[in-house]
């Protein structure tokens, strides 16, 4: 039965036609560009890909490009998607930009259909559209400063990437697209803990290294994507057990994710999931839609939950690569007590310099992208000038000022919000699980950008934008579905 309020994406993106042009569009650009790298012609390798890149943009599938930004961004680090990128004026363009660029163009090129007619943007979409605003601002204000255009640039990027919130909610509103980009999006961040795993086990790799007092530790920024894939998928599973994949699959997939969480050794992302599932298991206590009584569900998803986490501990020390002292360590000290961490005080340090830059008239709208702050790192033992911020907040402080840090809270604040509301409300049990995946995850980003920067400095903008999307196609679709007379 087709859903009013649904939509079928415009052109013949789902066409068999469309999927051979999609692929050989693939494989020349990859033989052109890996052509033109090894024999050092990487803009002539550019020019050449204009026109075949012209009739793939025409041609294309927008799902397809989605999936494989998202991939690339879960699955790849940041240094190895540098390893090849040009230049726009001062802003650098990687693998996943030019395709991010690719994706925003397929979207503006279908406008003039009316592809974009009966979604509702909901609040996000105004929030979003303020923040952007905002953003314009910020990049007007550094520029105008003469800040380093390559840190303005960087920042535009990250920033920037929030207005994706509504080509997101295109592709999503289709229900075969919003399936495949879920199962894309499970398997990129499966093959990510996997690789983690694969790293711990070896002891060596990129991102490598080993702690004194807490053993090996892995420092990539993937797990802040990978934990909150990880938190969305149990959310699923917990609400709507009976259209569960098979278990063969679900086993493997969340102990590959739970131990990327536990080899990165990062303590804002470990609190920002136990606290996303405390306050899940708090959530379920007032859904009563699930005819199960309460004093079950809360002894049943607490053994679970708990029974969960010790898994992937044990998992982790069996295979011999952290112990369960040293995860104990880590979360107690790293040098010396608590307060006196270096890791922590380098934050406070840090976050004291912006405030400093920040006092007066700035307070308000901040410095501009591409400011900057001088402080000394105590783990470095040096004063360092540095562009970036550990802490999405006081980094949004520096270049926004106070009325960014507002906006950018809203944003999400706004959606933990009306995720909690869609659980608890909805009959959908599917439906359910997803809102509560999204109303998990959503909190854990909030918690662990108090203390580093997924939400404004990691190349992740465009899956945040999707939780937020996917959390809006599943409002809309609860409101559509509850408007209809019942047959």
């Amino acid at each position: 039965m087709n859903i009013p309020g649904s939509m079928e994406l415009s052109g013949s993106n789902t066409q068999k036609l469309t999927s051979r042009i999609t692929a050989v569009g693939l494989i020349i650009i990859g033989i052109v560009m890996i052509a033109s790298m090894i024999y050092g012609k990487f803009f002539i390798g550019v020019a050449i890909l204009v026109v075949p890149g012209i009739l793939f943009l025409l041609a294309g599938s927008p799902i397809r490009v989605l999936s494989f930004i998202i991939g690339f961004q879960i699955i790849l680090t940041i240094t190895q998607l540098s390893t090849t990128q040009l230049y726009l004026g001062f802003i650098s363009l990687r693998v996943d930009d030019l395709l991010t660029i690719w994706f925003l163009w397929l979207w503006i090129i279908s406008l003039p259909d009316r592809s974009m007619r009966g979604i509702k943007a909901g609040p996000q979409g105004y929030l979003i559209s303020i923040f952007i605003f905002l953003i314009a601002i910020a990049a007007f204000r550094g520029y105008s400063a003469g800040n380093t255009p390559g840190f303005i640039g960087i920042q535009i990027k990250t920033y920037g990437a929030y207005f994706l919130y509504f080509p997101l909610l295109w592709v999503l509103s289709d229900d075969r697209s919003r399936e495949f980009a879920w199962r894309v999006v499970l398997t990129s961040a499966t093959i990510g803990g996997c690789i983690f795993v694969v790293k711990g086990i070896f002891g060596s790799g990129e991102g490598v290294y080993f702690r004194d007092e807490t053993g090996l530790r892995i420092g990539t920024r993937q797990p802040n994507a990978i934990g909150a894939v990880l938190l969305l998928f149990t959310g699923k599973l917990w609400k709507s057990w009976k259209s569960r994949p098979p278990i063969i699959l679900i086993l493997p997939s969340m102990l590959f994710m739970g131990g990327a969480l536990i080899l990165s050794q990062t303590r804002g992302l470990w609190g920002g999931v136990l606290l996303a599932l405390a306050s899940a298991w708090i959530l379920n206590l007032f859904r009563k839609r699930d005819n199960v009584p309460l004093g079950k569900r809360m002894i049943v998803s607490l053994t679970v939950l708990a029974g969960f986490v010790i898994l992937v501990v044990f998992s982790i020390s069996a295979l011999g690569i952290l112990s369960a002292a040293d995860i104990a360590q880590r979360t107690g000290h790293e040098s010396g007590s608590y307060l006196t961490d270096v890791s922590v005080l380098s934050r406070f340090l840090s976050w004291s310099a912006v405030i400093e830059r920040i006092s007066g008239s700035y307070m308000l709208m901040g410095r501009g992208f591409g400011s900057t702050i001088t402080y000394f790192k105590p783990e470095m033992g040096v004063v360092r000038t540095l562009f970036y911020v550990d802490s999405s907040y006081f980094q949004t402080a520096l270049v926004m000022g106070i009325t960014g840090v507002i906006v950018l809270l809203s944003i999400f604040l706004n959606a933990v919000i009306r995720a909690a509301k869609l659980f608890i409300r909805t009959a959908d049990s599917k439906r359910a699980g997803t809102a509560l995946g999204i109303f998990c995850a959503l909190i854990m980003l909030l918690f662990a950008s108090g203390f580093a920067s997924p939400m404004t400095n990691y190349r992740y903008t465009i899956l945040w934008m999707y939780l937020l999307a996917f959390l809006q196609v599943e409002i809309n679709r609860e409101k559509v579905e509850s408007a209809q007379p019942l047959i």
